[in-house]
């Protein structure tokens, strides 16, 4: 007996018996619980898309899961909106949703917990407690009386459930009971809602732990920890989910480690007590040092190095690699403990190469980085308050090494700390253009389809000025009027949706058709950048990562919306470039 086959089989019928209830029929308690306009809603089990659709209905964005099939299917013909985005997943793992990076303000799962075996209920709650914003709730309704022997179904109890939410910190906000809305004898409704007050796993408490109280002898545990902050904030496309950690190239966080340190040691602040034997750091060493040429910024995805340039940065991250393993690694543990919190799975050094490029292969061959999903999440969503905490206890160290002059030293730290963001270039983007003009082919603005003439705009999709991207998938030609409109504010998806035709023919015409090396390197910038893309994507998949990121952008930074006014009246057809 299994319940996927069953709402496969009979998904027409299922479909007619939702679709023939209101959302305001089924849910009538949640009414004055959601959340306001805009946030982000999680429907488990979303069947029909009813509900789905009356969030969306309502300017929520939407993550609809549904392992059926045939209910997909049905789903998106009966509830086509851009502010749905459909999955195929279910619990306990909900292993899709995971890898979206994103966290919901309420979680939605409507005639779904009965199907979730006993056994797995504990590890499907942890997993929704690790999915849901700081506030947020969830909203489970039980199924009380006897199951349908057609379908895997067990029993549901309200002591169960409320005691399992305590393990993970949920409180019980509100308990409904109502009757069978169908009718159905012997059966009848309990709907619960769950809140979190925190991140319901004491991931905060314990970064705030490592960060202001766990001894230090260098400032290796405060490197890594904002190392981790900064790849889950700008690379997490490069992260690989496992059911109970977050595992990265290792390459790429001795390469973030690269770039961190590199102008700290430049300028000469210490990095550990100025009494302790050997106090230069342990991986400025010869390969180290004769990078001095290289810029942090040129550190990065997609870039080529050739000859002692590409030995000495092999060797270099090869030393970085051994040293995070056996300093800060090892010494970074669960409180009371002697079990360590992060584990790296590292590979046996290959030979030094006369050329590389950083991509993924380059970047896995230095092993694995294993992160608890937790403190990954903690990091991913909370950064804003985590990172300006890392770099404040980072710059008091410095100045407690260097002892009277430590005062001095601050404004110079703060400086020198600052993360290098990609530099605001379009010109990338803007010789694209000139070319395909030069060839006689008409360029056309993503947002409005008309055509430009030479008064156009190269817009960040993303404003820059709030996500520092220069990708060129985030790059568009744009009329110079409405690149003025939309200024630092976030495209809508409605907009995106629109545009998405448009914006994929720009990508084939201006980047991806100009050989393999171009194609590559767009793809190998989106993949560690955007959430979900994986190797061999296609366009279409980026545009999903694209509204996936939109989503996050406006959940964790507030950005004001923004749509063109043609595209709130009609739809401009996409012209071929």
């Amino acid at each position: 007996m299994q319940t996927i086959p069953h709402y496969d089989q009979n998904a027409e019928q299922l479909v007619s018996q939702y679709e023939s209830l209101t959302f305001e029929d089924v849910h009538p308690t949640l009414l004055d619980l959601l959340p306001a306009s805009g946030a982000t809603i999680l429907d488990v089990g979303a069947g029909s898309g009813r509900d789905a659709a009356w969030f969306a209905g309502k300017g929520y964005d939407v993550v609809a899961v549904e392992p059926s099939e045939a209910m997909r299917t049905l789903a998106r013909q009966c509830h086509p909106s851009p502010r749905i985005h459909w999955l195929a997943d279910s619990l306990p793992n909900l292993a899709q949703v995971r890898r979206l990076g994103l966290t919901f303000d309420l979680i939605l799962l409507s005639a779904v917990w009965m199907h979730v075996p006993p056994t797995s209920r504990q590890r499907a709650l942890r997993k929704l407690a690790t999915l849901l914003s700081p506030n947020g709730r969830i909203a489970i309704s039980l199924r009380i009386g006897p199951p349908d022997t057609d379908r895997a179904m067990y029993e549901v109890t309200l002591p169960e459930l409320t005691a399992m939410a305590q393990q993970f910190g949920l409180r019980q906000v509100r308990t409904d009971d109502s009757p069978d809305r169908l009718g159905r004898t012997g059966i009848s409704w309990t709907t619960v809602v769950l809140g979190l007050p925190d991140d319901g796993l004491g991931a905060l408490p314990l970064l705030r732990h490592l960060i202001l109280t766990d001894g230090k002898s260098s400032t290796y545990k405060i490197a890594l920890l904002r190392i981790l902050a900064r790849i889950a904030d700008t690379a997490a496309g490069a992260a690989r989910h496992e059911p109970e950690s977050v595992v990265l190239p290792m390459g790429l966080v001795a390469l973030f480690w690269l770039r961190m340190y590199k102008p700290l040691i430049e300028g000469g602040l210490p990095q550990m007590p100025s009494n302790r034997a050997g106090n230069a750091p342990g991986f400025v060493t010869n390969n180290f040092t004769a990078l001095r040429l290289i810029r942090p910024i040129d550190l990065r995805a997609g870039m080529e190095f050739y000859d002692d340039t590409a030995r000495h940065l092999h060797g270099s991250l090869w030393e970085i690699s051994r040293l995070i393993r056996e300093m800060p690694v090892k010494y970074l543990r669960w409180p009371a403990s002697e079990e360590n919190i992060f584990h790296i799975k590292h590979q046996r050094r290959t030979s030094t190469p006369s050329s590389l490029r950083i991509d993924d292969l380059f970047l896995w061959s230095f092993g694995e980085f294993h992160v608890p999903l937790p403190i990954w999440d903690a990091l991913s969503h909370y950064n804003v308050w985590v990172e300006p905490v890392l770099v404040s206890e980072w710059v008091r160290l410095m100045e407690s090494y260097a002892g009277q002059l430590g005062p001095a030293i601050s404004q110079t730290a703060y400086s020198l700390l600052a993360w290098a963001d990609p530099e605001r270039d379009t010109k990338f983007a803007r010789a694209a253009v000139e070319r395909l003009r030069a060839h006689g082919k008409s360029i056309y603005c993503v947002w409005s389809g008309q055509r430009l003439k030479d008064d156009f705009d190269i817009d960040h999709c993303f404003p820059f000025a709030a996500w520092p991207c220069g990708d060129a998938w985030n790059l568009m030609p744009a009329s110079r009027r409405i690149n003025s409109e939309k200024s630092n504010r976030l495209v809508t998806q409605t907009a995106l949706e629109r545009a998405s035709e448009r914006i994929t023919e720009w990508w084939e015409a201006g980047f991806l058709s100009a050989g393999t090396d171009a194609r590559h390197r767009f793809f190998l910038e989106a993949e560690q950048t955007l959430p979900m893309l994986e190797a061999a994507a296609s366009p279409t998949d980026l545009i999903d990562a694209m509204k996936v990121q939109r989503i996050r952008l406006a959940k964790d930074q507030g950005l004001r919306p923004w749509e063109p006014a043609t595209a709130k009246n009609l739809i401009v057809p996409s012209p071929s470039l």
